[in-house]
């Protein structure tokens, strides 16, 4: 166990699984209290992971965390979040806006509700848990907010549109324009977030791979066999750990790419027990 964010209570989103768990998994390994929130408790037949095998992970290397059941995309589930958190902890000095929603395909055929429902999960639950966590850091004189985004965000090229590039390519056969485009207006709020939240001590940032992560979710959405490169979830977990724990006078306002941000920093990929160095 390190002491890195001991003393402090962060929030994890969608820590069911894959990139959530390994971030809240991490932190506490680093000291932290942790609040992890997924729709169900337990693992269903779809796709592995669930609230309470995280919750087990954490508490086998120390750690002390608390699992609150919340569908994101219903505003009533996303208020007693931070409420929770407060209730059992007393606090929150670190929001970590993990969960996502998304359905590859054609844009023009992606059915209103679905339009919706990636807006509600990936921008407007983000929103609306930074809006409920910031008095209290403001209070309490700093925090940090990450907001964990898509390498799918970027633009592809415009014409002449070149037969031979994967991006490009990947959007004509995998769709992926309605989650980049929610992943993007996430990360304009929170590079606007950061600017505003300047004189109060507060770090907004987002956190995306270069191109795709070793998640379960991923793979149920893409073919991470396609040519992409493909990084393990412990660098988005020791990218994130950076981001919510320097001081936001030096890393605020980033749209962060994880391996270039390790490298920048010049840190290493743990495993998720906080001891090992992993090889990548």
């Amino acid at each position: 166990m390190g002491n890195v964010l001991k003393g402090k209570v962060a929030i994890v989103t969608g820590a069911s699984r894959g990139i959530g768990a390994a971030i809240a998994t991490r932190f506490a390994a680093e000291g932290a209290q942790v609040v992890i929130t997924a729709r169900t408790m337990n693992e269903g037949p779809k796709i592995g992971g669930s609230l309470s095998a995280t919750a087990a992970k954490i508490r086998s290397i120390g750690g002390i965390c608390h699992a609150i059941v919340a569908d994101l995309a219903n505003p009533e589930d996303r208020k007693k979040i931070v409420s929770g958190t407060v209730e059992q902890f007393g606090r929150v000095d670190i929001l970590v806006n993990n969960a996502a929603w998304a359905r590859f395909g054609a844009t023009h055929r992606q059915s209103p509700d679905h339009v919706r429902l990636a807006f509600e999960v990936n921008c407007f639950a983000p929103l609306d848990l930074a809006a409920a966590v910031i008095p209290g850091m403001i209070e309490q004189g700093g925090g940090w907010i990450l907001n964990i985004s898509s390498g799918t965000s970027r633009h592809p090229g415009p014409a002449p549109f070149a037969t031979d590039d994967r991006y490009t390519l990947f959007h004509q056969q995998g769709g992926p324009t309605l989650y980049g485009a929610s992943k993007a207006a996430n990360e304009r709020l929170a590079t606007g977030m950061a600017a505003e939240l300047v004189p109060h001590n507060i770090a907004v940032n987002t956190l995306a791979p270069l191109e795709a992560v070793a998640s379960e979710g991923a793979t149920m959405v893409t073919n991470l066999d396609s040519g992409m490169q493909v990084e393990p979830v412990e660098a988005m977990a020791e990218a994130a750990l950076a981001l919510c724990s320097r001081s936001p006078a030096i890393l605020s306002g980033r749209i962060a790419v994880s391996l270039a941000l390790l490298d920048e920093l010049k840190l290493s990929i743990h495993s998720l027990d906080g001891e090992n160095e992993l090889n990548t």
